[in-house]
């Protein structure tokens, strides 16, 4: 007894294994299409590879080093002085410094040789100058390639001046004899020039320098005077900046190119670009609190003297009082509170050169001292318990030591700032400088052609799936007989025969014709065919004549190719067979037997008397369709067309129509009620379900006794299903 659920998943596993076969079907399907698009994508990407201008990359490393304030003193933490990396990158790829490696490289003006199209470029990269052969000659024979540059050319400009009108124009600069050119914008000649000498335009706009100029007589160069905030946009595309680790005040500036010595060059003009702003930036920074303290310390040198008279006269008023014990202490802690406090007021007028009173740093200033504040009127508070002499001398000579510890502190820093204006020293210094890499970065060519493979393989395979997807043919006949209810009489594979021998055919004009059950009778195919000659032979036996209608839905399904080969079969079994070509409009039929096409048909429904029918084999006639006639659907439908089929139905065992798509004219419905048997010709992959359909609703409309289909072409990839050759060998 069987298991049901063995059963479903028997037939879960099949369904499994099908489709993996389907898939597997449509990818051999498709695998020309897909090795085709595969191939071109690599090709493509290594020709690409091999084009493209090589990137190289160069870099350095930079040490951002905190700064204390200039006046010194107790919480310089609090001084907006320490500025964070990632200010300190964007300073670096400001318009202020970048300016400066622009304009000291000549970065806004392009010049650069002219290269042939596509492959110029490589040819002159790979091409190695010597002192015997400086310029690659061998692609300057030819009077048409001698104007663009193939290796070993050099130009530097170091001076291009234009009207604003012609920036961003192209001009062209061609070598003349010994160190002479000329420039042209266009066909116009602008100025003729000498290298290492000023030239300048007849109107005085246009002025050029040219310092180096390499090149055989005739080679063109490109100029371009770029705006100079496009060449910093530019340059700063190609520089990046990043902090190594964190918060370790290393910055790393790397910049691309396609020159490895230009990258150099501009990454260290860049970084002495931002060391010289910076040590700017300290110089000025010097100067703003000198002159600071050079305005202060003269009020503070007249406070101490005021309190150095007021302390002398108290003294001498009263006798030379001295301070206790206790008022000593006092003092000192006040004077300590005092000075703290005066150095938070200095600090705070320092930073409101630079900033508003509600920048954190001062609030901070201002929470703080108002701390010391506090502490010191607590101070004031306890003084007063004492005696009057003692509070009047504490107060006289705490001005006094205030007023010195002050003054003093502001003389040490002004000469501090005197040194550090004298020899400035930025907070940025360089660690590395540029170094490019010897081998480029870009392009990865192993990569690139690797990703175009795998791009290809997918877009490819994509593709054929798509178009599985889309063309709604049927592919087994499983497919026509639980979706239609039609019997499939045989599935016929596709021959390779039978395309070489139809492709041989075309080329000799059909003059051998193309029977595969002549030239390949052990074809697959062939065997597929027999199979339908013997199912047809029980057909027949129910039919109400010996007529077979053979038709299709539409051009191009194959049959008369079927047509051909099955009364090739049914003659060699001892039946005898008439073919005819029904198809008054594109018979195929006479070139499969290697007949003329002139008379057939056609020709004996006009005249009953004429005999169209040629033996080609014994058992065997062929009626061709002769010349298409201005009326064949009428000739078909006539009396005369209907008495043929009569005649020749006692004459023959077997008589083989082969009619015009059913789909396309209704010559097929017009025969097949005169024909006891029809088959449909479908192929495989081509005609959809609805449109075997519909073809076949159209027949039974017409009353034709519809028997069920043949599908022709069926292929790994549309049936899934192999096919199995047995013969004696």
């Amino acid at each position: 007894m069987n298991n049901p659920h063995t059963s479903t998943n028997l037939r879960q596993a099949g369904s499994d294994i099908v489709s993996l076969a389907e898939i597997l079907a449509i990818v051999l399907k498709g695998k020309w299409v897909i090795t085709s698009v595969t191939l071109v994508a690599g090709l493509l990407a290594m020709l690409f590879a091999l084009t493209a201008t090589p990137i190289y990359q160069a870099d350095a490393l930079l040490q951002i080093e905190k700064k204390s304030s200039v006046l010194g003193g107790i919480n310089n933490s609090l001084t907006p002085d320490d500025l964070s990396s990632t200010a300190e990158i964007e300073l670096i790829r400001s318009r202020m410094v970048l300016s400066q490696a622009v304009a000291e490289l000549k970065l806004d003006i392009h010049a650069a040789p002219d290269y042939f199209p596509t492959f110029g470029a490589t040819v002159a990269r790979r091409f190695q100058p010597s002192a015997a052969q400086p310029f690659n000659r061998d692609w300057q024979q030819s009077n048409w390639l001698a104007h663009y540059a193939w290796g070993g050319e050099r130009i530097q400009v170091d001076r291009l001046d234009v009207p604003d009108s012609l920036i961003g124009h192209r001009f062209t600069l061609v070598k003349n004899d010994h160190n002479n050119f000329a420039l042209y914008q266009g066909s116009e000649k602008i100025l003729l020039g000498q290298t290492g000498k000023a030239a300048s335009s007849p109107d005085g706009q246009v002025r050029l320098f040219v310092s180096q100029l390499d090149a055989l007589p005739g080679t063109h160069f490109t100029l371009v005077k770029q705006d100079v905030n496009q060449a910093i946009r530019l340059l700063s595309r190609r520089l990046t900046i990043a902090e190594k680790g964190w918060d370790t005040g290393i910055l790393q500036m790397v910049i691309t190119g396609p020159d490895s010595r230009e990258n150099q060059r501009a990454l260290n003009e860049v970084a002495r670009a931002y060391l010289r702003q910076n040590v700017a930036r300290k110089s000025q920074e010097a100067e703003s609190s000198l002159v600071f303290l050079e305005e202060q310390l003269p009020l503070v040198k007249a406070e101490l003297t005021e309190a150095e008279n007021n302390l002398n006269s108290f003294r001498l008023h009263n006798q030379s009082v001295d301070l206790t014990m206790e008022t000593q202490s006092l003092l000192s802690q006040i004077v300590e509170l005092e000075t703290r406090i005066s150095q938070l007021e200095l600090q705070r007028k320092e930073l409101l050169m630079s900033y508003t009173v509600n920048h954190p740093a001062l609030k901070g200033l201002d929470e703080q001292k108002a701390y010391l504040q506090a502490q010191l009127n607590q101070l004031n508070s306890s003084s007063q318990s004492l005696p009057e002499t003692q509070v009047d001398m504490l107060r006289l000579t705490r001005n006094v030591e205030v007023s010195t510890e002050v003054y003093t502190q502001m003389l040490n820093s002004l000469h501090e700032l005197k040194v550090v204006k004298a020899g400035t020293v930025g907070t940025v210094r360089i660690i590395d400088y540029a170094v490019s890499s010897p081998a480029p970065i870009a392009p990865n060519k192993a990569l690139i052609v690797l990703v175009a493979l795998v791009a290809g393989l997918v877009v490819s395979c994509g593709f054929v799936f798509i178009r599985a997807l889309i063309n709604a043919g049927v592919k087994t006949p499983e497919e026509i007989e639980n979706q239609l209810g039609m019997a499939v009489y045989a599935a016929i594979p596709q021959s390779r025969h039978s395309t070489m021998l139809e492709r041989a055919a075309r080329k000799d004009a059909f003059k051998n014709g193309c029977l595969l059950a002549r030239l390949a009778p052990k074809d697959l195919a062939m065997e597929s065919l027999r199979s339908l000659r013997t199912n047809l032979a029980f057909a027949l036996m129910e039919s109400a004549n010996n007529r077979i209608m053979i038709t299709g839905p539409a051009p191009g399904v194959g049959k008369s190719f079927v047509a051909s080969n099955l009364a090739v079969l049914l003659a060699e079994a001892g039946k005898k067979v008439l073919v005819i070509d029904a198809d008054l409009r594109k018979g195929q039929l006479h070139k499969k037997f290697a007949l003329q096409g002139e008379h057939g048909l056609a020709d004996m429904l006009v005249d009953p008397q004429f005999n169209a029918i040629v033996n080609v084999e014994a058992n065997l006639d062929v009626m061709v369709g002769g010349k298409p006639p201005p009326n064949p659907s009428e000739l078909l439908m006539s009396p005369a067309f209907s008495a043929l089929l009569e005649r020749v139905s006692a004459q023959y065992d077997v008589v083989i129509v082969d009619t015009p798509p059913i789909l396309a004219v209704t010559d097929a419905a017009v025969i097949g009620v005169q024909c006891g048997c029809t088959l449909m010709v479908v192929r495989a992959e081509t005609n959809s379900i609805r449109e075997i359909d519909h073809a076949a609703n159209r027949l039974r409309h017409a009353g034709v006794n519809m028997r069920g289909c043949v599908l022709n072409g069926m292929t790994k990839a549309s049936g899934g299903q192999d096919f199995y050759q047995y013969s004696y060998g």
